[in-house]
């Protein structure tokens, strides 16, 4: 898992309840780190562990969570990275376009890395929308529509989104489907 979701995670949990709070988390996860850092990269079980005592100790559901971490990481990534990958002309649905071709190619271009990116592509869907198509083993899809809620509200644009496919439905690929509310 890439350092900025684990980063992203610590800070979450510690807005959410306090430092303690976490210290407890990534105890009960088992994780012996004192520290992640955003240019490192680290094992999925880390996340997955602190995911799951998070879920266990939480009233939310699992898709709950995920959507709200993915809103709360978008917001902190588009702080460190807007700049840099965010195009000054682009609202919403033109980064949702962009983001393999922006974000996740410098990522795969780490050369020095064992951290391996979902595959994403994106297509445009006929209304105007765009399609996400999203594949990977850790089948997180919802922290994914997190991820996309959280570039609404970054660029205060009201989206629709839908999943008309997912591999937890037996399917090959997660169809995301993104629609800008008039």
């Amino acid at each position: 898992m890439h350092g900025v979701v684990m980063t992203g995670l610590r800070s979450f949990v510690i807005e959410q309840h306090d430092r303690s709070t976490w210290e407890a988390v990534k105890d009960a996860a088992g994780i012996e780190r004192n520290q992640f850092t955003r240019m490192d990269d680290y094992p999925d079980e880390e996340f997955l562990g602190i995911y799951q005592v998070l879920l266990d100790e939480s009233e939310a559901t699992g898709t709950e969570l995920q959507r709200e971490f993915g809103q709360f990481l978008f917001a902190e990534m588009a702080e460190m990275y807007g700049r840099i990958y965010f195009d000054d002309e682009w609202g919403a649905l033109d980064l949702i376009n962009n983001v393999e071709e922006t974000i996740h190619q410098s990522l795969k271009a780490r050369t020095d890395s064992g951290f391996t990116p979902p595959e994403l592509e994106t297509e445009p869907i006929g209304d105007g929308g765009v399609a996400v198509l999203y594949r990977s083993d850790r089948q997180l899809c919802e922290f994914g529509k997190g991820l996309l809620m959280g570039t609404g509200t970054h660029y205060e644009t009201e989206l629709t989104i839908e999943e008309p496919q997912c591999m937890k439905d037996g399917d090959d690929i997660c169809r995301i489907e993104v629609h800008q509310n008039e």
